[in-house]
């Protein structure tokens, strides 16, 4: 199966199968989810070498990902600012002390670079998520993340075949 990485042709295609996607959530709910995560990990080793995040940058584009204290002072250290200024500058508060990093588009995306590279949160160095534990109680961030992140579009996209439409096709 041919992967697919054209951002427009993944946003449209997630867009058209969101109503699939959704009944396919459900499904994954009913499974184990030791069985998935397994898969999926299989799914993501394949896929995610064959696509280049640093000429893709669309979580930069779409995303805007939370900042710890500790993440806050690393970048503060990086940039040369204070703590209040930086948050100024460049957070935004949700909630009583949780910080996001303003955006989306990321400020610290220039060029298609990531200005913060050594020093990006958490958050940026584990998206798209898929190679954590427990797949199947993150399902509403990997439905919204299929429009997104070609590799999450690809690998639900296959799981999709591998799984349901197999288990579906034995009824």
């Amino acid at each position: 199966m041919k992967l697919e990485t054209d951002l427009k042709t993944i946003k449209r295609l997630a867009e058209e199968r969101e109503d699939e996607n959704w009944r396919f959530r459900t499904f994954l709910k009913q499974c184990d989810n030791k069985e998935i995560d397994a898969i999926v990990h299989r799914l993501l080793e394949e896929i995610a070498p064959q696509i280049d995040c640093s000429t893709c940058r669309n979580c930069c584009m779409e995303l805007h990902p939370e900042c710890d204290e500790a993440e806050i002072e690393r970048l503060t250290g990086l940039l040369e600012l204070s703590k209040e200024e930086f948050k100024e500058r460049y957070m935004v508060e949700r909630g009583e002390g949780t910080f996001y990093i303003q955006g989306p588009p990321c400020p610290f995306l220039r060029e298609m670079r990531c200005t913060i590279e050594a020093a990006r949160p958490q958050g940026c160095r584990d998206y798209p998520y898929l190679h954590k534990e427990d797949f199947t109680f993150r399902l509403m961030a990997v439905v919204s993340n299929c429009a997104i992140c070609p590799i999450v579009f690809n690998v639900y996209e296959r799981l999709k075949k591998e799984v349901w439409h197999r288990r579906t096709q034995r009824r």
